[in-house]
């Protein structure tokens, strides 16, 4: 990460991998690459993905923080909506025990009749 602070240099769409070597460095290079900003072609030549034309445009140390804000912010909402589901799995399964212990409590009113 600290490799992204340091390269201030824009990237684009067929521009050779030796050029942005030249302008940054290979740590750089391997973060766009595992973050799938950019693919690089077998003439060494680099192709933007859609998330790698975005990200040269905001910047790429703007766009990683936008992208590590919106997983956390996912992966909190995931967490309250299991939360919600086994407050809503207990309460049903509380009604159908009542149902059943209705159902059981008639059975026998009805026996005894």
């Amino acid at each position: 990460m600290e490799t992204l602070a340091r390269a201030t240099a824009q990237f684009s769409e067929g521009m050779m991998v030796s050029d942005l070597r030249e302008m940054t460095s290979i740590g750089f290079i391997n973060t766009l690459r595992e973050n799938e900003l950019i693919r690089i072609t077998k003439a060494g030549q680099i192709r933007l993905t859609e998330k790698g034309k975005i990200a040269s445009k905001l910047g790429v140390k703007n766009y990683l923080r936008l992208e590590k804000a919106e997983k956390q912010y996912l992966e909190e909402e995931l967490q309250s909506v299991r939360v919600e589901n086994r407050g809503l799995f207990m309460i049903f399964g509380g009604m159908f025990l009542s149902l059943l212990f209705i159902i059981g409590f008639w059975m026998l009113q009805l026996k005894g009749f």
